[in-house]
């Protein structure tokens, strides 16, 4: 089993959870606002900076890890240059 967590930008999130369930998954985790810094700037939720992330994270198998990797890459490209995402991929040792 893997964890993808997926850093997106908030108007995107949307975008997102409907690839994970086109691809079967329907179990997954979302916080809709997180703030940070990362490669494509800070996204604070302030007036200098005021744009704003989201985390969806979800729990599949190695096979479906693989597929969902190459939609989010796909989904990627579709980006404009300041958007910026990032998929994460952990492993479950356990799921209780």
């Amino acid at each position: 089993m893997k964890m993808l967590m997926i850093v997106c930008p908030k108007a995107r999130q949307d975008e997102v959870t409907q690839l994970i369930e086109r691809h079967g998954v329907h179990a997954y985790s979302e916080i809709p606002e997180i703030i940070g810094a990362g490669k494509t700037g800070k996204k604070l939720g302030t007036h200098t900076f005021p744009d704003k992330s989201s985390l969806v994270f979800t729990v599949v198998s190695e096979e479906k890890e693989l597929e969902l990797v190459a939609a989010l890459k796909h989904c990627a490209t579709t980006l404009y240059p300041d958007e910026g995402m990032k998929a994460f991929v952990l492993p479950i040792e356990s799921v209780i």
